[in-house]
């Protein structure tokens, strides 16, 4: 399972480099075209904004499994065990539920984006193609707390967990 989660943090990290690439040179080829050439084109500006989502939605999910997210721990580090393995565990089940919710509904839009045909303004894309990174990256979310939430579940007490049972704040 560790291979499985490596090769997707690779895979992903990679996605969110070349969108960041794909971005920066839209943006950049957009400037030098109406600046310089004074053409104007469109569809860099839609696809560095299409390249963007990707790269935030994806990089918000490896965020989250780094442990990067924006978390208030300061009181959870001070609990004793046993009440700090259950703050964790309600954080990932409640993580879990609401992107795996998210997640559904996300697969609902893009099915009906792809049923209405819709296309992007500029390139003329399929927009359920462009879209699909929403529940492709809330699903992977919530596989991540689930896996986090085994991995809780199965933590022993460590030497440095069998501080007084009292906890101190």
């Amino acid at each position: 399972m560790k291979k499985i989660m490596k090769f997707l943090s690779d895979f992903e990290s990679i996605i969110c480099v070349i969108c960041f690439i794909v971005m920066a040179c839209g943006c950049f080829f957009q400037v030098v075209n109406r600046n310089i050439f004074k053409i104007p084109l469109s569809w860099t500006e839609e696809l560095s904004r299409f390249a963007m989502v990707w790269m935030a939605l994806l990089g918000s999910e490896i965020g989250l499994r780094q442990g990067k997210q924006m978390s208030v721990d300061a009181v959870v580090n001070h609990l004793p065990f046993m009440p700090k393995k259950i703050v964790e565990c309600f954080g990932c089940l409640i993580s879990a539920a609401f992107a795996g919710v998210s997640g559904f509904y996300a697969i609902q839009f893009v099915i009906t984006t792809y049923r209405n045909g819709q296309l992007s303004s500029a390139m003329d894309w399929p927009m359920w193609a462009v879209y699909l990174i929403l529940p492709l990256s809330l699903l992977l979310m919530a596989a991540y707390e689930v896996w986090e939430l085994v991995h809780t579940l199965l933590r022993k007490r460590e030497s440095g967990d069998a501080k007084d049972e009292g906890g101190s704040l």
